[in-house]
């Protein structure tokens, strides 16, 4: 008995541990973006980036919702092209990074990627959802999240398109996502694949994040986060 109760006494220290460090990157990551948006992101690279996603006419921006802001920069920071480069790595090649925090997350971003995801499962325990990799067809996928472990249905009933960003102990998000539900999911793999050939680049990461905001203003839900 008191074996079982040290190892869950252990348990709830790693995870402590785990969510102070997710809050330290989430907190380092907000920090990073606005230093990149003051200096790399001007007017003309968000114009573009909305005329890309259609929320924008003339030199105006028309959001239907206040989420739309986020995935926005997400797609400016992270997808829009300039020479080949998004303006993080603009950013990291002409600034680096100031701490260790900031590597991890440059390090992180190079390797993060947008995809549907459904969710499979919640361990509500730990702030982690379950995650299926729809596009790729991976599975087992997990997801450190507290707002969505919090909010999201546990049983597949809903599909996020987001940004899935790998950290050396835990998967986390950008914080934008577009959500859907889940009976959706075949009209959505069907429809994407015409989207997609709609955008007006080359690029299939752009192709992939358009296609899908633009299915979202369709098939979206809103979601209020807890």
């Amino acid at each position: 008995m008191k074996a079982f109760s040290k190892m869950l006494i252990e348990e709830e220290t790693s995870h402590t541990k785990l969510i102070e460090q997710y809050n330290k990157y989430r907190q380092a990551g907000l920090k990073l973006n606005h230093k990149i948006m003051d200096s790399c992101l001007n007017r003309d690279v968000l114009m573009k980036s909305s005329q890309l996603l259609g929320i924008s006419y003339g030199n105006k921006f028309f959001f239907n919702t206040e989420d739309e802001t986020s995935v926005l920069m997400d797609f400016a920071l992270n997808e829009y092209r300039i020479q080949n480069k998004t303006v993080v790595e603009i950013y990291r090649e002409k600034f680096g990074w100031k701490n260790q925090k900031e590597k991890d997350i440059f390090t992180a971003l190079s390797s993060s990627y947008t995809s549907l995801f459904k969710v499979t499962g919640i361990i509500e325990t730990e702030n982690t959802l379950i995650l299926e990799d729809i596009l790729n067809k991976k599975s087992n996928i997990k997801l450190l999240d507290i707002a969505f472990s919090q909010t999201i249905e546990k049983t597949g009933r809903h599909l996020l398109f987001t940004r899935l960003i790998p950290f050396k102990y835990f998967n986390m998000t950008g914080g934008a996502a577009l959500v859907f539900s889940s009976t959706f999911e075949q009209i959505l793999l069907r429809r994407y694949k015409k989207e997609r050939k709609n955008v007006s680049s080359d690029n299939e990461n752009i192709k992939r994040f358009v296609a899908f905001f633009k299915l979202n203003k369709i098939y979206g839900m809103n979601v209020n986060y807890i």
